[in-house]
């Protein structure tokens, strides 16, 4: 006897693990993601010993992973609908488990970097937008908040346990044991996707958007390179020797992207009214709730990455913090985000998708003001732990409420598609986060040296003057900045005060970046006026 789809149990109809087991294995996907990126991050000691990595080898082995993810992840959105959402989150934590096992494994930074760090970022291509997919396509109404909710408390999660994780791991074994764990982790993920339910849909009769994949890759990975770069290379003026006739490539390299990108937009219009399936549908484009629900998402992820950036930095720089520290300190942040993205659900469920939102960046608008009181010359002080906390709950409300925005607008096939959207939304916003932090405090700092030197009256006319025809002065910490000052300045006790100067400096381009910050924010209230006035959290009726 063949029994039809219709008499399944549907998930609202199930309970207790049956119910939530998909989650589960979601949550795991999603975790192995991010747990792929920070753990390389604070891998860089290691790196150095094993493989003798210099720094331009480690930032290319931190940046190859999110580049390649960032460029391919709206085909990833598109493939599913060809082969299946199940298929793909088996294909896809089957690859992360290969490229774990090569990072371990490899015998140089160049089969790392590109071998294992871009199979890793093609494993995550298929896997993030698999995992959002599943998401919208198994739980419906109430049951999907309460998912996404919990997606967005993992992002919290991972980016404090997942530092905490790999720097004891690497502290007491080595990195080979750290990513061959990472890599039995992965083929768990990818046996437990194989438990999925599979996602009823029809068969895919579309023309594959074969050129709409190629500009996308091509156009978001020379956009996000150009963003990241900006602080390496200089935004008009050169800051290496690396050049485009005269000026900084980043810019040139953004507008690169943005214009293959524009020609995307035409291109997936076209290819769509002959009849192919897009790797944008129009429905994306032309509803005004997907746009700015993706808008939000990007927003985000910009005010994640923009954070994490600034406090990772100064709290292992100045404070001398080592990375399991950090990520302790980090974990205020973590907290945070599990209060905001799984209390909303529970407890804010009768207020609209909009009231959230204005309260989510009202509240991490005051965590970041209160950032100020959390940075000293020296370090830290203890109020950065509650600033961080805050952050993150007023972060937390606005992840439960992203994706949600986008998934109620679209159909059911629209919204299991719209993950490779959303993710690439996510990279590009975190990799404007960094690109505009870095370059505020990178330039800020740069500019406040020397205004600071110019002005000082204890300094030579000499010295000001090696200082002020410096082409940039990097963040670092003070012993770093013993280093480079015996490398340009002869007496000692000018040393000491430039050296002054540099940390009061740094300092104040904190505060700049944290400005910028706030600036950021208020941006996003005015986004608000454009999300839908009703909850969209409550079950459907």
């Amino acid at each position: 006897m063949t029994v039809s789809a219709t008499t399944l149990p549907t998930p609202e109809e199930k309970s207790g693990l049956a119910k939530w087991f998909p989650l589960i294995v979601l949550l795991a996907a999603q975790f192995s993601t991010m747990a792929d990126n920070s753990g390389l991050a604070i891998s860089t000691e290691a790196l150095i010993a094993l493989h003798g990595a210099s720094m331009p080898q480690i930032q290319m082995a931190n940046a190859m992973y999110p580049l390649i993810a960032g460029a391919g992840m709206i085909a990833g959105g598109l493939i599913g609908l060809i082969i299946g959402w199940k298929r793909q989150m088996i294909i896809g934590a089957g690859m992360l488990a290969v490229g774990s096992f090569a990072a371990a494994f490899a015998p140089n930074m160049e089969v790392l970097n590109y071998g294992a760090r871009v199979g890793s970022g093609l494993g995550a291509c298929l896997l993030i937008p698999a995992v959002l997919a599943n998401v919208a396509g198994i739980y419906k109404g109430k049951d999907q908040a309460i998912a996404f909710s919990a997606i967005a408390a993992l992002v919290g999660l991972a980016s404090a346990v997942t530092p905490l994780l790999f720097g004891f791991i690497l502290d007491v074994a080595s990195f080979q044991v750290a990513f061959s764990g990472l890599g039995i982790y992965c083929l768990f993920v990818m046996f437990g996707s194989m438990k999925l339910p599979t996602l009823e849909s029809s068969p895919f009769k579309g023309k594959l958007d074969t050129i709409g994949i190629a500009l996308a890759g091509v156009g978001l990975l020379c956009f996000v390179t150009g963003l990241l770069k900006i602080s390496d290379w200089g935004l008009i003026k050169p800051l290496t020797d690396f050049n485009l006739l005269g000026m900084s490539p980043a810019i040139p390299t953004v507008l690169l992207g943005a214009t293959l990108l524009k020609v995307l937009m035409v291109w997936e219009r076209r290819f769509e009214e002959q009849g192919g399936t897009p790797l944008l549908p129009s429905s994306y484009v032309k509803n005004p709730q997907v746009v700015v629900g993706l808008v939000l998402c990007a927003t985000i992820f910009l005010l994640f990455g923009a954070t994490g950036f600034i406090n990772v930095s100064y709290m292992q720089l100045v404070a001398g913090m080592s990375a399991f520290s950090s990520g302790m300190a980090l974990c205020a942040f973590a907290l945070g985000m599990m209060i905001g993205s799984l209390g909303a659900p529970v407890k804010l469920a009768h207020l609209t998708c909009q009231r959230i939102c204005q309260l989510g960046f009202s509240i991490a608008a005051t965590g970041t003001a209160l950032m100020f009181l959390g940075f000293t010359t020296e370090g830290i002080t203890f109020w950065q732990y509650i600033s961080l906390t805050i952050f993150g709950t007023g972060a937390g409300l606005l992840a439960s409420q992203a994706s949600i925005v986008v998934t109620s607008a679209l159909s059911e096939r629209e919204a299991q598609q719209s993950g490779g959207i959303q993710a690439t939304s996510r990279n590009v916003g975190q990799a404007f986060g960094v690109a505009i932090l870095g370059s505020v405090m990178l330039f800020s700092l740069t500019g406040a040296i020397k205004s600071n030197v110019a002005e000082h009256e204890a300094l030579s006319t000499e010295t000001k003057q090696i200082i002020i025809e410096q082409p940039s002065l990097p963040f670092v910490s003070n012993a770093m900045a013993v280093d480079l000052m015996e490398n340009l300045i002869a007496d000692k006790e000018e040393q000491r005060i430039v050296i002054e100067v540099m940390a009061e400096s740094r300092l104040q381009s904190v505060h700049y970046a944290l400005f910028t910050l706030i600036g950021l924010m208020l941006g996003g209230l005015a986004l608000c006026s454009k999300l839908p006035q009703r909850s969209l959290m409550k079950s459907e009726e």
